[in-house]
């Protein structure tokens, strides 16, 4: 969870333990567990890139305009703890999906990753259905490798995609509930040049229950953001992003049952506390699903 501040927009890291309420399906529950990333107790962060490969004319929907600009990202990725690392993944529309570098204190492999997932074209007639299951198995894939560490860092994923996608809705919210059972948090950087997706398309989802812009909308309900950016702010806009997680807090608490179902999750900041931070912005992720260790 983040709590920004309304004036400079940073985050304030001053909060305590008794600064927050939680609600857990509208019933206030204890905090067991505080840490604060601004005291350095938060768990590390693996940062992982999330591609979609370079495909014929589809640089403005996919990740093309990332192409060759991936070391603009370098002086922000410089700006990593010492235990945070950094990774990359990948899916297509013809259906593949694959890690291609595991976490690493090394941010010149990352870079060099990404720009190789990126530089071969691929020639890919649907864009439907094949890619919409790629791109769910790259975030399996992302899961499972994060929790194969030891210690088990937190993942963030952090998209860099033009986001013109479409799934059906409940298909999105079926493997949300998945990403919600862990602590994931999801964000995304989308070039300015992407633009927004043509109107008649986005009415076509609507009338048939599809969910567009579906990498924003994962990064909302996990208590990310998506935002539109240019080459010259590719830097200080992860380095907001990692700023975020490096002054978030994390609250544990103990649910009623681990019933594997989405829970609605409400954070507040104390009674006593509204009026001397009034305006203080918490962001967090909306739900939650309690699930046995070994369901997972």
């Amino acid at each position: 969870m983040i709590a920004l501040n309304p004036k400079t927009g940073l985050p304030d890291k001053t909060l305590q333990r008794d600064d927050f309420q939680i609600f857990d399906n509208d019933r206030p529950v204890a905090i067991a567990t505080f840490d604060s990333g601004g005291q350095l107790r938060a768990r590390p962060v693996a940062l992982w890139f999330l591609l979609q490969c370079s495909m014929q004319k589809y640089d403005r929907e996919g990740s093309g305009f990332f192409r060759g600009r991936m070391n603009l990202f370098t002086p922000a990725l410089k700006n990593l703890d010492k235990h945070d690392t950094v990774a990359v993944a990948h899916w297509c529309d013809n259906g593949a999906a694959q890690v291609d570098l595991r976490p690493t204190t090394n941010v010149d492999a990352a870079v060099t990753t990404a720009e190789q997932v990126l530089a071969p074209t691929v020639n890919v007639d649907n864009h439907d259905r094949p890619g919409e299951l790629a791109l769910q198995k790259s975030l399996q894939l992302i899961v499972d490798t994060t929790r194969s560490l030891t210690p088990e860092p937190a993942p963030v994923v952090v998209f860099l995609y033009g986001d013109w996608s479409g799934m059906p809705r409940a298909e999105a919210d079926h493997f949300i509930g998945e990403l919600l059972e862990t602590s994931a948090i999801v964000y995304g950087l989308k070039d300015s040049r992407s633009g927004a997706m043509p109107i008649p398309l986005r009415l076509l989802g609507s009338a048939f229950q599809e969910q567009m812009e579906v990498a924003k909308y994962i990064a909302t309900q996990t208590g990310g953001e998506y935002a539109s950016v240019a080459p010259e702010t590719y830097s200080t806009s992860l380095e907001e992003i990692l700023r975020q997680l490096h002054f978030r807090y994390e609250l544990g608490f103990k649910p009623e049952a681990l019933d594997g179902k989405r829970h609605k999750l409400e954070v507040k900041l104390a009674a006593g506390l509204k009026k001397q931070r009034h305006g203080v912005r918490l962001r967090y992720r909306p739900a939650y699903v309690p699930a046995r260790q070994e369901t997972r």
